[in-house]
């Protein structure tokens, strides 16, 4: 906190700057210590009857993501790959 305070004080005293430029590069450094937060997204798991619907599910609140447990295995698979550095996806030309 202190080192933030010293850091504007420098950029106030500064007289080549304008008052919105200093406003600006203040704003940017707020903006920058501040913490983005991430939402978190539940994973349903599409089970039975409910593999081929589209919408909400029943008890799920906030951001979701449907999957199937081909998907979930698939995706599994390639984290360990990438982890022992067998996998390496394929890029466009």
């Amino acid at each position: 906190m202190l080192n933030f305070k010293k850091k504007t004080d420098a950029i106030v005293d500064t007289p080549d700057m304008t008052e919105r430029e200093k406003a600006q590069t203040i704003s940017k450094m707020i903006s920058k210590t501040q913490k983005k937060v991430k939402r978190e997204v539940k994973v349903v798991v599409a089970k039975g009857g409910a593999k081929g619907k589209k919408g909400r599910p029943k008890g799920v609140k906030g951001r979701y993501k449907m999957v199937d447990s081909r998907m979930k295995k698939e995706v599994r698979a390639m984290k360990r790959l990438e982890t022992k550095g067998k996998y390496k996806k394929r890029q466009k030309c």
